[in-house]
């Protein structure tokens, strides 16, 4: 099997060494690790990169997706595989639909690092054990897969307070495809009033993402 080179993007020194360490002493895989100091750097070595191993546990999301949309935009055949130390539903399908190859959940990492690295290096999307059962067993999980961007949009700008025109304006759409979206968002939630369908949105972490 060919030698992977694999990049750490690993702020904490503690986490990295013990990444390292789990990769020397592990005789079945052969890898290149590289540390990364920052993105920049990753950015500018992403074409000598097979897999990027990032911790994006201290990032907002508006940062996790600017991240991962420029390295998974960059054109290079480079696999993403985060690791976080926040589990939600939400929040793990978000990462993978913006182009991550594995998803690791911090406390899964000593046991599942191995495993997701082979299974990616082998071209298999990845989930650690309780991101996985996470998804699997999520009640919500259709939510997602039924609420697009625009309507994702139209709920966040609804729960901070704006009025129908407000929004219509904001999105430079029509006021009548506001209402559409918010009447497709209250039966997807299965509430019957603006009220109740941010107190839903909020009870089911949809809103966390703006965290």
């Amino acid at each position: 099997m060919r030698q992977v080179r694999l990049a750490l993007l690993v702020p904490d020194r503690i986490t990295r060494s013990g990444i390292e360490g789990l990769i020397k002493h592990d005789g079945t895989a052969s890898y290149e690790v590289i540390s990364l100091d920052n993105f920049e750097t990753c950015l500018r070595q992403a074409a000598a990169i097979h897999i990027l191993l990032m911790d994006i546990s201290g990032l907002r999301m508006g940062e996790v997706e600017d991240r991962l949309s420029q390295v998974t935009g960059s054109g290079q055949a480079l696999s993403v595989v985060v690791i976080s130390s926040r589990l939600t539903a939400v929040y793990v399908h978000r990462i993978m639909q913006l182009g991550a190859k594995g998803f690791i959940y911090r406390d899964d990492l000593a046991d599942a690092l191995l495993n997701s690295l082979d299974l990616v290096r082998r071209d298999v999307v990845t989930l650690s054990p309780q991101a996985s059962h996470l998804l699997t067993t999520s009640k919500y999980l259709y939510v997602l897969n039924d609420m697009k961007p625009f309507d994702m949009q139209v709920l966040r700008l609804t729960a901070n307070g704006l009025m129908v025109k407000e929004i219509a304006v904001e999105l430079n759409v029509s006021t009548r495809t506001v209402y559409r979206s918010r009447d497709k968002l209250r039966e997807i939630l299965n509430v019957p009033t603006i009220e109740t369908l941010i107190k839903a949105a909020h009870e089911q972490g949809l809103l966390d993402l703006d965290d």
